[in-house]
């Protein structure tokens, strides 16, 4: 199905060494426990707010509803993604 798409990883999201914003939000927000679910998280974050650079928190679940973390960090992972594009909208 991806045959001819760009795929980007979540190591591709860096800038060189740096974290990118949406990485350096997850960590600052504390928005992991067992880091098993993280790049997809992540990921998944920085897609959606590439097609909405200011979503609703209806519009988050959503776009986050297909990632699934046991660990209970949903919280943690709305606020990264809030605290990543209110940190962008001042910059």
């Amino acid at each position: 199905e991806a045959q001819g798409s760009d795929i980007t990883t979540i190591e591709g999201l860096m800038d060189g060494e740096e974290l990118g914003p949406v990485q350096k939000a997850f960590l600052e927000k504390d928005a992991f426990q067992c880091g098993y679910c993280t790049p997809g998280q992540i990921v998944a974050a920085e897609g959606l707010l590439r097609s909405n650079p200011k979503p609703s928190l209806h519009e988050i679940q959503q776009g986050m509803s297909g990632n699934l973390c046991r660990c209970g960090a949903h919280n943690g992972i709305i606020d990264a993604i809030t605290a990543t594009f209110e940190v962008e909208m001042a910059a």
